[in-house]
């Protein structure tokens, strides 16, 4: 699912089942999703998967990183 980052007005939004969820980038969650090896979004109270670079691109916006390395080095 593609998120759209509005720098202007300091809000991001994503559209899941045909509904828009909109909300300031600052109440942004990302966090990994362990099954799916993928970083997430929380906007609004909904969550979708995003690729890596939005992920980066939402948190130098200011949503918050609560991201986990499922990666272990040896």
């Amino acid at each position: 699912m593609s998120v759209s980052i509005d720098t202007a007005t300091g809000t991001c939004s994503t559209t899941l089942e045909g509904a828009t969820y909109r909300s300031a980038i600052m109440d942004v969650r990302v966090s990994t999703d362990p099954a799916a090896r993928m970083s997430m979004v929380h906007i609004d109270g909904h969550s979708t998967h995003v690729t890596e670079d939005m992920a980066e691109h939402l948190i130098a916006a200011g949503a918050k990183d609560d991201r986990e390395n499922l990666v272990v080095d040896d």
